[in-house]
């Protein structure tokens, strides 16, 4: 092995040390996005029910003016 081919070999290492690093990181990051996509999710249900929920209140409000009429 020659002089270059070591250093060659120590900047091969760095490199990779570097990379599953930044793999560890993404990983990460695709958790938290996960989650917080999960979190949404169940966010956007509760507001459909409740859009659902006024709309049909407002429809029974709505009937029950016209039947005072």
């Amino acid at each position: 092995m020659t002089n270059v081919d070591m250093f060659d070999e120590i900047k091969i290492k760095d490199e990779i040390k570097n990379l599953k690093k930044r793999i560890k990181e993404l990983v990460g990051i695709s958790k938290k996005h996960q989650k917080l996509y999960g979190e949404l999710l169940q966010e956007n249900k509760r507001l459909k029910n409740d859009i659902e929920r006024v709309t049909e209140e407002n429809g029974n409000f709505e009937m029950m003016l016209r039947n005072k009429k």
